[in-house]
């Protein structure tokens, strides 16, 4: 029998551990985790059982991994309180020294604080006032499509590029989500 499920990724549905404990006839152990490939992929976890409280609007991200941490900061960088929505930033020790070849992106995504690394996800989330993380999703045009991510900008600027098209949009449909792109042709 099905022991341990870790389920990975940004956003959980409240239906996937009803469904798991359905399929498996009780719910085995479940750690939702998460985090981002600069934060050495999982920086948090929280262990799911059920009942889910009503209040929820998905599996929280939880708390971080004793070798990283969160802070939720404002467009200043700045802590945000509880409840409060902010950029996720992660730090610890599983925090990368930047991106190979790309000092301008590595300036922009990894800051030095009081003498600590952090990494700005892009991700958008909050504390609650037990310490639980929730993850709300992205801060920009970034989507996830099977585990890739992807910037629909570079989509857009793809296909804007090429000589018949005046204007594309590039959005994801769907669930689980898939690329698809609107054009505007060229007149003549």
């Amino acid at each position: 029998p099905l022991k341990t499920v870790l389920l990975s990724g940004d956003w959980i549905g409240l239906d996937l551990p009803v469904r798991l404990a359905q399929c498996c006839g009780k719910l085995p152990k479940l750690v939702a985790m998460g985090g981002a490939t600069e934060g050495s992929i999982w920086s948090n976890a929280f262990d799911v059982t059920l009942p889910l409280p009503e209040q929820w609007s998905s599996i929280p991200y939880g708390y971080p991994l004793t070798n990283q941490c969160y802070r939720v900061v404002d467009a200043l960088g700045r802590d945000c309180p509880d409840y409060v929505a902010g950029e996720l930033w992660i730090g610890g020790a599983g925090v990368a020294l930047g991106y190979r070849g790309a000092p301008e992106l590595t300036a922009e995504r990894f800051v030095e604080l009081n003498g600590m690394r952090w990494y700005r996800t892009g991700d958008r989330g909050r504390y609650w006032p037990d310490g639980t993380l929730e993850f709300l999703g992205r801060q920009d045009h970034q989507v996830k499509v099977r585990g890739h991510r992807i910037e629909l900008g570079e989509i857009e600027s793809a296909l804007a590029g090429l000589p018949e098209i005046a204007r594309a949009v590039a959005v994801t449909v769907g669930m689980p989500p898939q690329l698809a792109a609107a054009i505007q042709l060229k007149q003549g």
